[in-house]
């Protein structure tokens, strides 16, 4: 694995080494977060579990099964693998305008070309090319990687903010994509969604997006520089001025790391299990596709507050207990799926899943750049994405050819739910790592890596 160069800071750029200037009213961060909110927002109805509102209509006029159909998940997943690492390293050099900007494109025209499909392999093709897109650049990495370099003592609130765009999407465009597709038919909902990606999230991200930061002569989360330089701001000092900075190779010898890795696919295997299962799940046990849309927008609800709960608590707890308590809501809500009786498992489930458990998105890249530092997040995550979604391309086809041969998802949420409630030792285990001290050129003495050593 090889590091980035240069550092996405400079000597020359660096706020502290600017003139003064006064505190400003409006830190632009707030800007670059209303940008991502948009932006999870309209994408989530492209890639999030609002896809499995397709799967009937597209299974009953091309005659696919439901393996053919989630398939197209996987190859999306295999997609993304192959694009991260070479994504994250994009964003830590160059920003988030150009590569989410072409990422927008790419993904706006495979939607168009998605109304057309004949054949499974041009699904499994077109969906991939808006997986890797839209799940990568223009969410599941850009925002988390982008939104840590802006905040770092007001991380969890600013993260919880741009990451539940998605899940608000969800919730208001569930019910509105499943009329839609009653309405226009699945084909020309495909159009729509490539629409909204040119048209809306393509010119936001062309004027508003930003780089970091230092390349606004700002500190992150809107500080003042004189408050570091004069020793004034006490928790701005704790927060940026402390924050050590890791490059991907020194990272990658941690035990945390890996320990985190091995966790993160725990759950994002049960996650998925569930995520593009839940509408399929609960039509086979009686519901309407309406009602199980309503189902979806309740349980996207509850990941949207989910968000802003954790998001205030990571803030003031470390970031693996809370890691460790939703995990254990997660395998919780998975579990009552199969344990309680419907129709009262939705409500279980909702709160389990959704409203207690529904915050990973949130609080695994604040672990990221919390232990790491913010300089080479898009190196890191990136180069560990693919060892972070391996289980998430297995979960969906997997569990639909359990469905297959089963006819119901009685074991696969079982296990879903022992592998999630699996996470929860890992997570409380990985404790913050230290950065290793290094010998300093000018003296005998050593020195450890923070914000300026990294610049």
């Amino acid at each position: 694995m090889n590091d980035p160069s240069p550092s996405p800071f400079t000597k020359s750029s660096h706020p502290l080494n600017q003139p003064r200037r006064g505190r400003r009213r409006f830190y632009y961060g707030w800007v670059i977060v209303s940008v991502f909110f948009v932006v999870e927002f309209v994408t989530y109805s492209t890639t999030g579990s609002i896809i499995t509102l397709f799967f009937p209509p597209m299974m009953k006029e091309l005659g696919w099964s439901l393996t053919q159909m989630t398939g197209a998940v996987t190859a999306a997943g295999v997609a993304g693998m192959f694009a991260a690492p070479i994504v994250g390293p994009l964003l830590d050099r160059y920003g988030a305008r150009p590569v989410l900007a072409g990422g927008a494109v790419t993904a706006g025209v495979s939607l168009l070309l998605l109304a057309r499909v004949q054949e499974v392999w041009q699904y499994w093709l077109l969906f991939g090319a808006v997986g890797a897109l839209g799940m990568g650049e223009l969410g599941r990495l850009s925002t988390p990687v982008v939104i840590t370099k802006w905040f770092v003592r007001m991380r969890g609130r600013a993260l919880a903010i741009a990451t539940s765009g998605n899940m608000v999407g969800g919730m208001i465009m569930a019910p509105v994509m499943g009329s839609v597709i009653a309405w226009v038919g699945w084909r020309d909902t495909w159009a729509l969604l490539a629409g909204a990606i040119l048209l809306l999230n393509l010119p936001l991200v062309l004027i508003l997006m930003r780089r970091v930061p230092e390349d606004m002569g700002l500190l992150p989360d809107g500080d003042s520089p004189e408050a570091l330089i004069n020793g004034s701001g006490g928790a701005v000092r704790r927060s940026y001025a402390t924050e050590q900075s890791w490059t991907l190779k020194t990272a990658s010898r941690t035990r945390s790391l890996w320990l985190m890795v091995v966790a993160s696919n725990l759950i994002g295997f049960a996650t998925a299990a569930v995520s593009y299962h839940q509408i399929i799940f609960f039509v086979n046990e009686g519901m309407s596709i309406q009602g199980a849309s309503y189902v979806l927008s309740a349980s996207l609800l509850g990941s949207a507050m989910a968000r802003f709960l954790w998001g205030f608590l990571v803030e003031r707890f470390p970031v693996r207990s809370c890691l460790s308590v939703m995990a254990a809501f997660r395998a919780l809500g998975t579990l009552s799926l199969v344990v309680v009786p419907y129709p009262y498992n939705v409500g279980t489930f909702v709160i389990g899943w959704g409203l207690f458990g529904g915050a990973f998105g949130l609080l695994q890249p604040i672990a990221w750049s919390d232990y790491y530092g913010r300089s080479f997040q898009g190196s890191i995550q990136g180069t560990l994405r693919p060892l972070l979604t391996a289980s998430r391309l297995v979960a969906p086809l997997s569990v639909a050819v359990l469905f297959d041969v089963t006819g119901n998802y009685n074991i696969a949420f079982v296990f879903a739910s022992a592998i999630a409630a699996a996470a929860i030792g890992l997570f409380w285990i990985a404790k913050p790592p230290t950065l290793p001290r290094v010998p300093s050129t000018s003296s005998n003495s050593s020195y450890m890596v923070g914000p300026d050593s990294a610049a």
